[in-house]
């Protein structure tokens, strides 16, 4: 067993609370005491389902990318969303602790890790929020690569069937490119001499208002799911048992 604070202390030590952005709210959920725990359960979102999970399991923290708590909270109240988890929570033990923004931006962190897997040289940052990292990672490929070539690696890396491409400028290779998992939209007019950009959440006319690179929406939960193996290892590393929870899309295809 180990002190949840232990395992917090390192989580923080990874992706330090001050590289997280000012409108974000990184940081305790829900803090009850500086328990010993065995069992913990990492996930995107903090969401009901999620705690149920993590409750099911047994775990006595859970570790979130997403807060369950964002803005001004005037009141817990069971009939609202949050202040169901909240409740469920505290009434099962379960403390919640989520690290958003500076998870996406610490070296080692979410972008990082797809930076890796796809195997980019030459790393930086699209947007430095500090000496050492930021957000978005810019790299090269070794060579040119056909597009269709990166593109299957692309979905076998983020275990996705589909992405949904615009290439108005019919680039046939790449080389340049440029990442930034989850929601990163408003960093498309930051990117210079790139051939590629991969990210979330593309709103239709920032798709059509693209000219000169390739727009890869490939899904907020499938660029960001992979920082889950990480969190796992990170926290493993104290003998307690981790659990990944199972989650899903919000909505369904028909």
């Amino acid at each position: 067993m180990v002190r949840i604070s232990t395992i917090i202390n390192k989580m923080e030590e990874f992706a330090p609370l001050e590289y997280a952005c000012d409108w974000d709210n990184s940081g305790w959920q829900v803090r009850l005491l500086d328990d010993n725990i065995e069992r913990v359960t990492v996930a995107l979102t903090p969401t009901f389902d999620i705690v149920k999970q993590a409750i099911d399991n047994k775990s006595n923290l859970l570790i979130t990318h997403h807060p369950l708590i964002f803005g001004k909270l005037n009141k817990i109240s069971v009939s609202s969303q949050v202040g169901s988890i909240i409740t469920t929570a505290i009434q099962n033990n379960l403390q919640i602790y989520s690290s958003h923004t500076n998870l996406d931006s610490t070296k080692g962190g979410v972008a990082d890790v797809m930076a890796e897997m796809l195997k980019l040289k030459n790393t930086v940052p699209i947007e430095q929020i500090n000496e050492t990292t930021g957000i978005g990672r810019i790299g090269q490929l070794e060579s040119d690569v056909k597009l269709d070539v990166f593109l299957n690696q692309l979905k076998k890396i983020l275990k996705t069937k589909s992405l949904r491409i615009t290439n108005p400028s019919n680039k046939q290779t790449v080389k340049n490119v440029a990442l930034c998992p989850g929601s990163g939209s408003e960093l498309i007019g930051k990117l210079k001499n790139i051939d590629i950009f991969i990210t979330g959440d593309v709103k239709y006319h920032t798709a059509i208002d693209v000219d000169d690179i390739v727009l890869v929406d490939a899904g907020h939960l499938e660029t960001e799911r992979l920082i889950l193996l990480t969190l796992k290892d990170l926290v493993q590393a104290f003998g307690v048992s981790v659990h990944i929870a199972e989650e899903k899309l919000p909505w369904d295809v028909f």
